[in-house]
Formats: structure tokens, sequence, C-alpha cells
């Protein structure tokens, strides 16, 4: 039968309620500069909270690359509530902001304008390709005290995870409940795995951004947002290859459809 998608839990008509369930769940958001082509990748960033008309992003990426918006600069906005692909039309208002995410992390931020109205989208493209249900793709997460692997702590138990989906954001994972309750929101781990076709492990920086329950199964499902490290070109090229593996799986569940 053909997939029904999810609508939002709020009314298309009320912005204020979509946005702001948004950045309960630091939604993913992608920004495409409107004087742009194609050629010019979007940025992305998650969704933290709205205040004074604006719209507060984590600092939007392209790809582990900082995504030269500035101040001024007309955006097409995107973000999925539910199943459904939202559009709005904005403007950067800042970028150098600092915005504390809990009393030990602070992050750079961008500010936007936040709208008077909300869309349905045009875009084709997903924010995350979904690979539960193709060859499992196991993760081991190891939690660090920093970026620095060094700080590892010797007697942290791995935690064990299967990948649900990805995209040049992050990942998501089932963790077992029991691995669940070890962690906070926030806390780094590196993350290691191989992907399908490709024997070599990879290992990229990760941060917990969500932890949410699902139900009777006994498992949680984490987000996790990944950092360019040791350097930008490091995580590029550790990451290329997957993205490109996300891309042909969701090719080739477009043509399955």
């Amino acid at each position: 039968m053909p997939h029904t998608p999810a609508a939002p839990d709020s009314d298309l008509t009320d912005a204020d309620a979509l946005l702001n369930e948004a950045c309960e769940r630091n939604a993913v958001i992608e920004l495409h500069r409107r004087d742009n082509n194609e050629s010019i990748p979007a940025a992305r960033g998650r969704m933290l909270a709205v205040r004074d008309d604006a719209l507060v992003i984590a600092e939007p990426q392209i790809i582990g690359r900082d995504s030269r918006l500035s101040a001024g600069v007309a955006v097409d906005a995107f973000f999925l509530a539910g199943d459904v692909m939202l559009h709005f039309v904005s403007e950067i208002i800042s970028t150098t902001e600092m915005v504390r995410l809990n009393e030990h992390k602070r992050v750079r931020a961008f500010t936007i304008s936040a709208p008077e109205a909300i869309a349905p989208g045009q875009r084709r493209s997903y924010f995350r390709t979904l690979v539960l249900g193709d060859e499992p793709v196991r993760a081991t997460l190891r939690a660090v005290l920093s970026a620095d692997p060094i700080q590892c702590p010797i007697d942290a138990a791995p935690i064990a995870a299967e990948m649900v989906d990805g995209s040049p954001l992050g990942f998501g994972l089932n963790v077992g409940e029991s691995d669940a309750r070890r962690v906070r929101l926030y806390d780094l781990f590196f993350m290691s795995f191989t992907i399908p076709g490709d024997q070599q492990m990879r290992t990229l920086l990760v941060e917990l951004r969500q932890n949410r329950d699902l139900g009777d199964t006994g498992l949680r499902r984490f987000g996790m947002l990944t950092h360019a490290w040791p350097t930008r070109r490091d995580h590029n090229l550790t990451i290329q290859p997957v993205l490109r593996w996300l891309h042909e799986v969701q090719r080739r569940r477009l043509r399955a459809a």
C-alpha cells in the first residue's frame, strides 16, 4: 500500500506552533540562498529556539564546512514536520550569537527572521535516508571527554547500536534501554562503523542531541550530530563515502517505490 505521510501536529496556519515543535525536537533545517543556483549545496543546522520574532539555529554547515552565510542574505528554509516538508522565506539576522545548550556547553548560532506563514515545500530530497531494513549497519559508541581521543575514559564500556538513518548532519541509531540510561544529552562519542560493501572501519565524532523512547521495543532512538574531527578535511574524507552510500540507498528505494 502507498505510504501516507504523517501530518504535522500543528495546523499549517500556525507558524509559531510549528516552529516551536520543531525546536523542541531540534529538527534539522535546510537553508538555500535565494540568489543561489543548485550547484552550491544547502546549509543545514539544528533548530534551537524561537524568540523575539527570530529563529535560532545551531551554526548551519555544508557537510562539515562553514556555510558562508552572512547577515542580510535571503534564504529559502525547509524543515520536516511529521513526514511533510515545510518551507518559508527568511533572512539571516545574525551569525555571531552564542547559545547555551546546558550548563557545560555553548555553541555558535545563527538567528534568522521568523516567518509569518509556512507552507508545504517542493523539495524532492530528504534530510535523512532510511537504512533500516537494508543490510544491518552496526555501530559502536565510545564516550569521550573531549574531541581528543587520548581523553577517552578507559573504563567506559562501549555502547552497541544499529543505524536507522543518516544524513550529512548526523545519524539516527537504535540503542538498548539499559545502555541509553548511561548517557546524557550533548555527550560526545566516537562512533565507529562499516558500511555495506566496504570493510574499512570509519570513526566519526558525534554528539547526542536526541534520546527518544520507542515504546515497548526495549530500545531508544538516539539522534547523533556529527562534528568535523580532527579537521574538516579529515572529516570530509571519512564521511564522503558514507554519503555516497546513503545516496545510493535513497536512489534504490525511490526506484522500488
